[in-house]
């Protein structure tokens, strides 16, 4: 049966079938997607980009610190239900009108909750800490809960379709709401209040496309099969909240220790270099659970996750590498002089951000597995472990704070291995190697070009748009070179995913070769 035939039978509240799918077919879904989801992300990363660029030259630091505080309510509200309910949903096999009726009911009452202590954290803990602008914009926060718990089962659906092509479609429109509207306040004076209500704004449309791409029915309480769904969304839920605290915990530590301004500048380069790289690695997260919880058994899951991991890395980790070279360039002149404190925190969290990529990689496979007790324990561990070391570290500036981020989540990377493979093969640091291998070697030839050029053209005062492409382009070219004579395999599956992404009467025109991403 079709994923559209269980949807239809889930809609009339019987109960379908199981829907596990073949490798081949979850290889082809993950192919076809990554197309839709390639396009979204291009679209929505230059309107952000775009944007951030224009509201770095009008809305101060100080107001990004603010935001990088206000930012946490936003985040649990979107992953707390998105990653709980609508993950038990999604994991499950098969669920019933019952369960989205059930669901929906429980995402609710928990969001109602979750704006009661928003409220009394803010009076209490928030005012007395970071004054009272931020206190006000916390609260003017607590409608994103509500869009957050509805967001999540219409979302569960097209995830359960594995519908990538309307979901991107739906993160189009949320970010680039989000860009005009932000973009629109700034001007008209706000500085602050234009990065909240923005993203506010955003998440209203998405919602709203969401329920029109994937009606569902309105919230009923079904204790049974509530119950269902909290083995693996009570853990779960608990888990992204120690994850929102690991992701914004460090912000809250700077803006209290070192004031907001400094926290602004941690944000901007915490957003460079880990941050605007996950952005582009949903195209492969967002697609992993999905994709992995309909695998047919584990040999399966453990071999596709890793080809995913493997062309996660190949991808972005020469992205890291190049931001690490031309970023005493790159920052300046695209947010300011003003955000020049930036580059030297940005350079080191590069390898914090290389480590965060693949973490999220482990969290989707042990998702897709329903280890959600795991997963609620290492999420826990690492912000524990993240944000101690941030207090033990903040009164020394902004780069010790980076140094002591970038060997966390380094340590933690291992750790993620540990927990995810330690049952199953018998060396899961060898596992780890293997998976980052083909990229981390690459970069050798990365670095053997592009560092001459950027000091060549650098000393000879090249201006700074040149000097990034000609850097850029040696780069490339360094690291595609030592890829394809050193990870044939690789190559091939970077080569696929590139013909899978650009239109179809472009590859029409390409020589035909088999592939490795073919062949699986």
């Amino acid at each position: 049966m079709s994923v559209e035939g269980h949807e239809a039978l889930e809609l009339m509240g019987e109960e379908p079938v199981g829907d596990v799918l073949s490798t081949e077919d979850l290889t082809e879904a993950a192919a076809e997607g990554l197309r839709w989801i390639a396009y979204a992300r291009i679209a929505i990363e230059l309107a952000l980009l775009g944007s951030m660029v224009v509201l770095a030259r009008l809305i101060p630091p100080q107001a990004f610190g603010v935001f990088a505080v206000v930012v946490i309510v936003q985040e649990l509200a979107l992953t707390l239900p998105m990653e709980g309910i609508g993950g038990a949903l999604v994991q499950r096999k098969s669920v019933s009108r019952n369960h989205l009726q059930g669901g929906l009911a429980l995402s609710l009452a928990v969001s109602a909750c979750l704006v009661l202590v928003t409220v009394v954290l803010s009076i209490v803990l928030i005012e007395p800490l970071f004054g009272g602008e931020t206190e006000t914009l916390m609260l003017a926060n607590t409608p994103y809960f509500l869009l957050g718990a509805v967001y999540a089962v219409p979302m569960a659906l097209l995830r359960r379709r594995l519908d990538f092509r309307r979901m991107s479609l739906i993160e189009v429109a949320m970010n680039a709401t989000r860009a005009l509207v932000t973009l629109g306040l700034a001007f008209a004076g706000f500085n602050a209040p234009a990065l909240v209500f923005g993203a506010m704004a955003g998440m209203a449309v998405a919602v709203l496309l969401a329920l029109v791409f994937a009606p569902v029915p309105l919230p009923w309480w079904h204790r049974k099969e509530a119950r269902e769904l909290l083995p693996y969304g009570g853990p779960a839920a608990a888990a992204t909240i120690a994850w929102a605290g690991f992701r914004n915990g460090d912000y809250a530590v700077i803006g209290a220790t070192l004031g907001q301004a400094a926290a602004g500048i941690y944000w901007r380069a915490y957003q460079l270099a880990v941050e605007y790289q996950r952005k582009v690695a949903v195209a492969m997260t967002q697609m992993a659970f999905p994709v992995l919880a309909r695998t047919a058994g584990e040999d399966e899951l453990l071999a596709l996750r890793q080809r995913m991991v493997q062309l996660l890395t190949v991808v972005l980790f020469p992205l890291l590498a190049v931001l690490f070279v031309v970023a005493p360039v790159l920052v300046p002149w695209m947010f300011g002089p003003e955000w020049s404190e930036a580059v030297v925190p940005t350079q080191i969290l590069v390898v914090g951000g290389a480590a965060t990529l693949v973490i999220d990689a482990c969290g989707s496979s042990l998702m897709a597995v329903g280890n959600t007790r795991a997963l609620l324990g290492y999420g826990i561990a690492h912000f524990v472990v993240y944000v101690g070391v941030v207090l033990a570290v903040a009164h020394l500036g902004l780069p010790a704070v980076a140094i002591g981020g970038a060997v966390v989540h380094t340590a933690f990377l291992g750790v993620a291995y540990i927990v995810l493979l330690r049952d199953r093969v018998p060396n899961p640091l060898r596992v780890l190697w293997q998976d980052v291998e083909p990229a981390l070697v690459s970069l050798l030839g990365l670095a053997a070009l592009a560092v001459p050029v950027n000091l060549m053209l650098e000393g000879a005062g090249a201006a700074p748009l040149p000097q990034m492409t000609a850097t850029a382009l040696a780069a490339g070219l360094g690291y595609l070179l030592v890829l394809r004579i050193g990870f044939p395999a690789a190559a091939r599956d970077l080569a696929a995913a590139v013909r899978r992404i650009l239109p179809d009467r472009l590859t029409a025109r390409l020589p035909e070769r088999r592939t490795a991403l073919a062949e699986s």
